[in-house]
């Protein structure tokens, strides 16, 4: 009570109360939408339907022009997107290595020859193996020689100065091989990774904004040429400074090439038709992402299976015709002729004939959209400055534990294709445990049991660093369980915040994550020296995400928050210690009721004081 009194200003001085159903359809909210249909709160029955909603009621919203979008070009679309983000873990696979020493006499196998000019070394699986990096100098190796042995090695190890041989079980060759991207120069590879992930932010956080400007349309068949350009040139790059450009530039489309569809797709979808997007979305790209390792093992050569992740997508340019601009954006952006067409489009392709208040319900549309909301109004309010912090640092959490588990393949033993597919499978379980688990066992809770258990494997994995199964079990079950937590997390965010800071507080959270994950590939170069090491990390971070998620109030059968001050009222009913679950929850929303209750009352007050001083302002009542 005394929060919502204090509070009550700040909400009236930026203009966001009651704000319900009238914020910009960005990324952030409608891929929201999508996974509201899990949380079990059902804000559609909280409002009634918006100017645009009925505009789309009346030209169809589950119809022909609906499945076209969702089969034709959503589900392609989702199972080649993991090729771009996901390929380089695979095109820089490191094979194991041993210097090149020349002079092998015939009569001396290569075994023997190596174990003559080659140190024995610690391995960072602390057994014992043939030197990577080092070998003894030859001073004499002639057959002709009556000596015995016909050759002198000094037993000082140098660095190999004859090149490397590189084994080639599982590729005829790497991008690391090609290059000769190991021992000293093995910082190049670690670079690469860190320059990818940044691209990755940068572009996701630059795209979003351009795409504010020029429309979503345009933005996504530019991060299709982007990919495709960018991707293959990257294959032909002479060294590693162009090459980590190369990978940057293309990098900056991979999470805008499938965003920017998937907003237009779900903004002409019903609810029920964005959840059907959302699951074949998730299917085909795991899917996806386990065929990756499939067509790496058929490749077997690094630049045959670059170009192949990166040349098909030129064919989404296909489409040039056949997807719309986001309707939402258009409104925005007053271009209410355009979005009259393709609602026309829509109508006819469903089967339904124009409504003849078409234009009127869109100009009611465009009528009904506010200024955007800023960070500087988030970040004004003492409780979601505290719920934007723990979700923040929650997000970094998940995008290290996340990625790291991933890119710590490199340090597995056996065959890193098989690593790598049931490190990708291993997520459809992690999604449906999730889901299920909030449902019964409450956001927090399921977060906090989900990362405590991807600390205790990660730790049981050092147990196990020489044997490939158990390391491979156990690491999926780390992946398995982190995916759930961060499933759960984006749920509790959109939970947590005001309808016209939802968006921002998506945007924020997910740059600062892909921010955070910049630092992975240098954590997980510690694994070369101590293969344990990593998994310590990653455990570490699990345990602090587990801790500060204590501190996260419960959001399970409450209904999101539409003001700043229905936010705010949050977990005032809730202790630290409490645990709201499906069997427990009648009781903690008895106890909010009336603190809602008094947020809705201070809500319309306010909101009629403002629309009155407008009003007088404008000089006329409506």
């Amino acid at each position: 009570m005394v929060m919502a009194q204090t509070e009550k200003k700040d909400v009236e001085d930026v203009g966001l109360t009651n704000d319900t159903n009238d914020d910009k359809q960005s990324p952030s909210r409608t891929l929201h939408d999508t996974q509201l249909l899990n949380t079990g709160n059902d804000e559609k029955g909280l409002t009634k339907l918006s100017a645009f909603e009925r505009v789309l009621e009346s030209v169809g919203t589950e119809g022909r022009y609906q499945m076209l979008l969702l089969f034709a070009f959503m589900i392609p679309l989702s199972f080649y997107c993991p090729y771009g983000a996901s390929s380089l873990l695979l095109l820089l696979s490191t094979p194991d290595h041993k210097c090149h020493v020349p002079g092998r006499p015939s009569s001396i196998s290569q075994e023997e020859w190596d174990n003559l000019t080659i140190p024995w070394e610690k391995g960072a699986d602390g057994k014992p193996r043939l030197s990577q990096c080092k070998m003894y100098t030859i001073i004499q190796a002639n057959e002709n020689t009556t000596s015995s042995p016909p050759y002198e090695i000094n037993d000082i190890a140098t660095d190999c100065t004859m090149g490397w041989v590189y084994r080639n079980d599982s590729w005829k060759e790497t991008a690391v091989g090609h290059y000769n991207w190991v021992c000293d120069e093995q910082h190049v590879v670690t670079t690469i990774f860190s320059v990818a992930i940044l691209g990755n932010a940068i572009g996701t956080l630059v795209l979003s904004i351009v795409a504010d400007r020029i429309g979503r349309r345009p933005i996504f068949f530019l991060t299709v040429m982007i990919n495709c350009f960018f991707g293959i040139i990257n294959m032909y790059m002479p060294n590693w400074q162009l090459f980590a450009s190369a990978r940057f530039l293309s990098a900056t489309a991979f999470f805008s090439i499938y965003q920017m569809p998937y907003i237009i797709v779900v903004e002409l979808s019903s609810e029920k038709v964005r959840g059907w997007t959302a699951a074949f979305s998730f299917v085909l790209g795991t899917i996806g992402m386990c065929s990756v390792a499939l067509v790496a093992w058929l490749f077997g050569h690094w630049r045959y299976f670059g170009i192949f992740c990166h040349a098909p997508s030129i064919l989404f340019l296909l489409y040039w015709k056949f997807l719309p601009e986001s309707p939402r954006w258009l409104l925005s952006m007053n271009r209410i002729n355009e979005c009259e067409v393709i609602m026309m489009r829509v109508a006819k392709i469903n089967g339904r004939s124009r409504p003849d208040d078409l234009t009127e319900m869109l100009m009611e549309a465009r009528a009904q959209e506010k200024k955007s909301a800023s960070i500087q109004d988030l970040l004004k309010h003492r409780t979601l400055r505290k719920h934007l912090f723990i979700a923040s640092l929650n997000t970094i959490i998940f995008c290290v534990v996340y990625s790291g588990i991933t890119l710590n393949i490199r340090n597995m033993t056996g065959s890193e294709f098989v690593n790598f597919f049931v490190l990708s499978l291993v997520e459809i379980p992690g999604n449906l445990l999730g889901m299920v688990s909030a449902q019964f066992l409450g956001r927090r809770l399921t977060t906090i049991y989900a990362l405590t258990l991807c600390a205790i494997f990660s730790v049981a994995a050092t147990a196990f660093i020489t044997d490939q199964w158990m390391l491979t079990t156990f690491c999926g079950l780390v992946k398995a369980f982190v995916t759930e937590a961060v499933l759960v997390v984006y749920m509790q965010i959109g939970e947590l915040f005001p309808t016209p800071l939802r968006s921002i507080s998506y945007g924020f959270t997910a740059v600062v994550g892909l921010s955070g994950a910049v630092l992975v590939p240098t954590l997980m170069a510690t694994g070369t020296s101590d293969r344990k090491l990593p998994y310590y990390i990653l455990a570490g971070l699990c345990l602090l995400g587990a801790f500060v998620s204590i501190f996260l109030p419960e959001t399970l059968g409450l209904p999101l928050p539409q003001t700043v001050l229905e936010a705010s009222q949050i977990g005032q009913d809730q202790t630290t210690c409490s645990f709201v679950t499906h069997w427990t929850k009648h009781k903690y929303l008895a106890a909010a009721e009336p603190v809602r209750q008094n947020a809705k009352i201070s809500n319309s007050q306010s909101t009629e004081t403002v629309s009155l001083h407008d009003e007088k302002h404008n000089g006329s009542f409506s």
